[in-house]
């Protein structure tokens, strides 16, 4: 299994452009999984720098933010493969910011929608060895909503999901922003695949957090038999900082244009 980092906010290599988003290209027995696509054409540039093709065999989207979906109106004619979401995926996105709501979505019209593949169950394998997993919390939050019914509502992220790979006894799991907290989700792959996880690999959604909460991460993946940790996007400079102070041998500190073997 090889794993390669398309888009990321930030690169250690010259040539590629880094910027606020995510997509990680997986690839196991000849199957080319796209994970989500960051937020501009940057992907595009990436992708043809990388010498990496448009032939996916499917797109996976974790969830409708537009740092995750915003560079798929630029692969659409390129590529003509399944764009697999969860159910909730088209609700309207938004972030309360100095008591105003933005709107942080995408807008799809004008895409084919018959492409787009809704998945309803919380796990769901989508080719052999690799799943879409749905883990939710059920926490409201107090920063990110949903327009429904003409009313603002607090987002559950009832449509986030990952990937999980599962190749010779080992599983990879590719997480997009973890805003069901990324306890919840490797927790959820664990009880679901009766397993330990080989690797973690997105976003963790940890930029924000306080030392407290960061010990607290950091205490969590010390107790998990996870081989490797692979922390990108919204986890934030500040996490492998302190991730490689406190889990160095975990740690794989990674950006736009790396490649992951597995």
């Amino acid at each position: 299994m090889k794993v390669k980092i398309l888009v990321n906010n930030w690169t250690f290599k010259g040539g590629y452009l880094a910027e606020h988003g995510l997509s990680i290209l997986i690839i196991k027995d000849g199957k080319r999984i796209l994970f989500d696509c960051g937020q501009t054409n940057a992907i595009v540039k990436n992708i043809e720098k990388m010498g990496v093709n448009f032939d996916f065999d499917a797109i996976v989207l974790s969830h409708a933010h537009y740092d995750h979906t915003g560079g798929l109106k630029f692969l659409v004619e390129r590529t003509d493969c399944s764009i697999w979401v969860h159910n909730g995926f088209f609700e309207k996105k938004f972030a309360k910011r100095e008591g105003e709501y933005k709107f942080i979505g995408e807008n799809f019209e004008g895409l084919n929608m018959a492409r787009f593949k809704i998945v309803n169950e919380d796990v769901y394998e989508i080719f052999d060895g690799i799943f879409v997993v749905n883990a939710t919390s059920g926490k409201e939050s107090n920063e990110f909503y949903i327009l429904k019914d003409g009313k603002f509502q607090s987002d559950l992220f009832l449509e986030e999901q990952s990937l999980v790979v599962k190749e010779d006894e080992k599983i990879a799991v590719i997480v997009g922003c973890s805003h069901n907290g990324i306890e919840n989700i490797v927790e959820k792959v664990e009880k679901c695949f009766s397993q330990s996880i080989f690797a973690v690999i997105g976003g963790f959604h940890s930029k924000d957090f306080q030392q407290d909460d960061l010990q607290k991460l950091c205490q969590f993946f010390k107790e998990k038999r996870i081989y490797k940790l692979v922390p990108l996007h919204c986890s934030g400079i500040e996490t492998l900082i302190y991730f490689g102070n406190n889990l160095p041998n975990k740690l794989k500190v990674c950006g736009v244009g790396d490649v992951i073997e597995i």
